[in-house]
């Protein structure tokens, strides 16, 4: 990513919390200092173990014809991965992260935030993939966590719009930030220049990060209740499942006595007795059984 970054926020739900615009170091929250250890991590590994030559570099790196036989964990794996001959690469991700990230997990929580963060980088990488694949880009080897981090990006110009930006030596509104990087990315993909494919990771990456504040919540809300609609639905279809072959049971011990039941059915009366006895005990019903 070439951009530096440093918001500034004089907001309740900034990392600052004084009452006008200030300078300062936020403190890490868990899943932001777990993601820079990961990230410097590797790089270091990286490094060690042959640099260029790494077999970490050469068995996570992002590409194209890779993933088509077969090797989708590199959709991810790249997002840790960072260019070793050029050191701002990583250092400006790991600002982005580092002052941004913060805000995003104390509003959403850690698993949250991940989720984002991961579906940013690989959304960013599922588009390089869609690019190359009809040929509009050619394929390559790509590395980085720019896509997680413009995602980020895109969400707090959405839910924090006071931020500010350093770009070059001027402070600037996160959301001009983001259409600017927009223009960039766009600019830079449509004419196939350097770097087109990472820069296409950059902009899937900001869209997702701008569209999931905005109608992301309303669909994790409808998926949620769509789960436990389906949910009640099975335990009610196996309540109804379980009275009946109850019902029968009961039938064949009334009209043929208990000793003709088999173990099985003596085993299921057994076991749906102390359910039903369970669940009389948490409604709070007396059940004499």
């Amino acid at each position: 990513m070439g951009w530096g970054d440093r918001p500034y926020s004089s907001g309740p739900e900034g990392p600052y919390r004084s009452g006008g615009m200030t300078i300062g170091l936020p403190r890490p929250t868990p899943v932001v200092k777990g993601l820079l250890i990961a990230n410097f991590a590797v790089f270091v590994l990286v490094i060690i173990t042959g640099r260029d030559k790494s077999p970490l570099l050469y068995w996570g790196f992002m590409n194209v014809e890779l993933i088509l036989h077969g090797q989708i964990w590199r959709l991810v794996t790249y997002q840790y991965l960072h260019d070793v001959g050029y050191i701002w690469h990583i250092l400006l991700n790991m600002l982005g992260i580092y002052f941004l990230g913060p805000p995003l997990e104390r509003h959403w929580g850690g698993k949250r935030f991940f989720w984002f963060y991961t579906a940013g980088g690989t959304l960013g990488s599922l588009f390089y993939v869609v690019l190359v694949g009809v040929s509009f880009l050619p394929d390559g080897v790509m590395v980085g966590a720019s896509g997680c981090v413009l995602a980020v990006l895109g969400a707090c110009a959405v839910l924090f719009p006071h931020f500010q930006l350093i770009l070059f030596i001027f402070p600037v509104p996160i959301r001009f930030a983001a259409v600017l990087f927009t223009a960039i990315y766009v600019l830079n993909i449509l004419t196939r220049g350097a770097n087109a494919g990472g820069d296409a990771a950059h902009l899937a990456g900001l869209a997702f990060g701008v569209l999931w504040p905005l109608y992301g919540q309303r669909f994790w809300q409808n998926y949620r209740l769509l789960r436990q609609h389906t949910t009640f639905e099975k335990k009610q279809q196996a309540r109804r499942s379980e009275q009946e072959e109850m019902d029968r049971i009961l039938r064949k011990v009334h009209e043929m006595g208990v000793d003709s039941l088999s173990g099985r059915e003596k085993k299921f009366l057994s076991e749906a007795t102390k359910r039903q006895r369970d669940r009389d005990r948490r409604a709070g019903i007396d059940n004499p059984l």
